[in-house]
């Protein structure tokens, strides 16, 4: 990961040597160690640092030359080296180096070394001495987040891609085509085209390198890329649109006279035959100090999210994105924000297939360097959340450049974490699927005994439904092809002769397989809801004394079954005005609703509709002159020749009916349930 730092902070380090060297008038060891540092050399600078310390006789000389040693060896980052840094924090501290510095430095060393709780200690150390400053807060919240994290891994599995992997550093994945059976990547190992040495690794310039996958899962050997793609200078991160025919990568170039200061930039090509096309710088703001590099290719070629420490960030390398306008031309540099972006560095942008970001950031609460992060966005493009992807994916080193083959949950990133070939590596990762069911048995809450044939319907957060019948054991399941991870589901059980109930269960949070149980207990019907004719005197709502008799039973019937919702509709004879008779039905409706709220139940399972005139009785019996099946409409009534007959019939017509919903009440929580009755 030195290695890939090291090529967005060329441009600025060369700058710094130049200055350096004015200011030395005669080259001591020292200031050749400083010189050597400046450029990132940090093996020879902690050679020539050592040296001066040999030499020196002044104790407060001897002890920052202990401490500069031990920030070589903290920049190296490799396992021993991060020993030695430790080893000389140490030594500095002991001998009484004057500046707080020391003890931040010490912490965050013994933090990538997993050594937490020694790390906090030296946190609090420096917090002491610089009250002001936020990074030892947050160094102890990542140390304990770090632990959490690695007693507690995801379930994803990590190895590491020996193909790729060397000795040198091997780092920055990306697909070469939509089928993601080609992996381009990073590589400083022997047999490139840059043959120049990186002071910062002691390994050659990188390469642009590929590896190709038959049919049979088996990797070919690597294979870099010919010029002009690679060139003397470091070639690094590439990205390709879906299509695998348009790429992105950075390039670092060396001082020429054309250009005495070093820069890092993005380049362009598009594949032509099995080859690509000479390599066109992008068109963005670069000047003399200011590097860009990690492009990131959205798959519709469109947009294009990068690193830069150019003007108008957060504090050190920030991701910024262009928006393509038309051929050749892009929008101006937009930063994506103080929430993604920090004092520290974010790298190595990815969009996902799903819209998520990735990338790589040592600014955010974190394990120890630098970790790899998910941003995730809502339709119109604001930010949801950021999460740590956690361990195995992150360590207490350097983790970034993570890629995914579309929205699978495989792919690749780059580490240097303990176990590997080199210094970076390059492993693979997968998400095993889990597998997951539902199942439960349905009982009759009263007596025990089984309830088959129950209708049991689901509903999931992700827009899954389905449903299925309890069998002759009460029995029901939903199978794998239906319980999916990360999903909350609610079930509805519904029969004729008991009340409908639901119950929810979630999936979140789950880590291995596992068969749900969610037993459901119906509660029968307690009694027949039956309502009597409530009948009016003509041109009144006003109850009659046996109709409040008749609601004084529904009421106790609506009592012991509290989830139950009823309409009423109340009627008229189609005397007086269709206007007239609809307002008085409505009130004939709403005084039996009253009337039941005074007595206890909730308002809400009551639904008053006058119906007017609009539904005549149908006679369900033979009474008088009145004949079972028969409609008492207008018509009718006026063929009785009895005004006695005439009369009973309207009184049949003026009354109030009712049915039960297909909703149910629940009354926990006061909400109205949809049944799949």
């Amino acid at each position: 990961m030195r290695n890939a730092l090291s090529l967005l902070s060329f441009v600025l380090m060369l700058s710094l040597t130049a200055l350096a060297q004015d200011g030395y008038q005669k080259k001591t060891k020292k200031s050749k160690a400083d010189e050597a540092f400046l450029v990132q050399n940090y093996y020879d600078a902690a050679a020539l640092y050592k040296e001066a310390y040999l030499k020196e006789k002044n104790r407060a000389k001897k002890s920052e030359l202990t401490f500069l040693q031990a920030e070589c060896w903290r920049m190296v980052a490799t396992p021993q080296a991060l020993k030695k840094a430790e080893s000389m924090y140490k030594r500095a501290i002991k001998a009484k180096y004057p500046h707080a510095e020391v003890y931040l430095r010490f912490a965050q060393v013994l933090q990538l070394q997993q050594k937490f709780d020694e790390a906090v200690e030296q946190y609090q150390k420096y917090q002491q001495l610089k009250p002001e400053d936020d990074r030892p807060a947050k160094g102890i919240e990542s140390c304990a987040f770090a632990k959490e994290a690695l007693d507690n891994p995801t379930r994803y599995n990590v190895d590491a891609l020996d193909i790729a992997n060397s000795r040198a550093n091997d780092f920055a994945p990306s697909f070469g085509n939509g089928d993601y059976d080609v992996l381009f990547f990073t590589s400083a190992r022997d047999g490139g085209v840059g043959k120049g040495a990186d002071g910062s690794t002691g390994q050659s310039y990188t390469d642009l390198w590929s590896v190709k996958r038959d049919k049979r899962g088996n990797w070919s050997k690597p294979v870099v890329f010919p010029e002009p793609m690679n060139t003397g200078a470091h070639e690094a991160a590439t990205s390709l649109n879906k299509r695998g025919n348009e790429m992105y990568f950075t390039r670092c170039e060396e001082s020429s006279k054309e250009k005495p200061v070093p820069t890092c930039e993005i380049y362009f090509s598009k594949k032509k035959g099995k080859g690509w096309t000479a390599p066109v710088l992008l068109p963005l703001p670069y000047d003399s100090v200011t590097t860009f590099g990690h492009p990131s290719i959205s798959e519709d070629g469109k947009i294009l999210y990068f690193a830069s420490d150019m003007n108008g960030g957060y504090g050190g390398k920030d991701i910024w994105m262009v928006k393509k306008m038309k051929r050749d031309e892009w929008s101006e540099p937009i930063n994506l924000g103080d929430q993604i972006n920090t004092s520290g560095d974010e790298l190595f942008p990815f969009i996902h297939a799903d819209g998520a970001l990735y990338f790589a950031s040592n600014g955010h609460v974190g394990m120890g360097g630098m970790d790899i992060y998910k941003a995730e966005f809502d339709a119109e493009g604001t930010l949801l959340s950021i999460s740590n992807m956690k361990s195995p994916i992150n360590s207490p080193l350097d983790d970034f450049g993570i890629i995914f083959e579309g929205k699978r949950e495989v792919g690749y990133f780059s580490s240097n974490r303990t176990g590997g070939k080199g210094g970076d590596d390059i492993y693979q990762f997968n998400l095993p699927s889990l597998t997951l069911t539902l199942s439960g048995i349905a009982t009759d809450a009263n007596t025990n005994s089984i309830v088959g044939g129950a209708n049991v319907s689901l509903m999931g957060t992700d827009g899954t439904t389905a449903t299925t019948i309890t069998d002759n054991s009460g029995r029901y399941e939903f199978g794998k092809d239906v319980i999916s991870e990360g999903v909350a589901y609610e079930l509805t059980i519904s029969k004729e002769g008991y009340l409908s109930t639901s119950a929810n269960e979630t999936t979140f949070g789950v880590r291995e397989s596992q068969d749900f149980v969610l037993d459901f207990s119906l509660e029968p019907t307690k009694k027949e809801i039956v309502l009597p004719r409530i009948e009016y005197d003509f041109n009144s709502a006003k109850l009659r004394q046996e109709s409040k008799v008749a609601l004084d039973a529904l009421v106790a019937v609506l009592l012991d079954n509290p989830t139950v919702i009823i309409e009423l509709r109340s009627h008229t004879d189609f005397r007086a005005g269709t206007e007239f008779n609809m307002g008085l039905s409505q009130n004939r409706a709403q005084v039996c609703v009253d009337y039941m709220v005074s007595k206890g139940v909730e308002p809400v399972r009551l639904i008053p509709i006058g119906m007017g005139e609009t539904e005549p009785y149908v006679m369900d019996r033979k009474d008088g002159r009145l004949k079972m099946g028969v409609a008492l409409d207008e018509s009718y009534i006026n063929s009785l020749r009895r005004e006695k007959d005439r009369e009973k019939a309207h009184q049949y017509n003026r009354r109030t009916d009712f049915k039960v919903l297909d909703k149910f009440y629940n009354p926990d929580t006061g909400e109205i349930l949809k049944s799949d009755n």
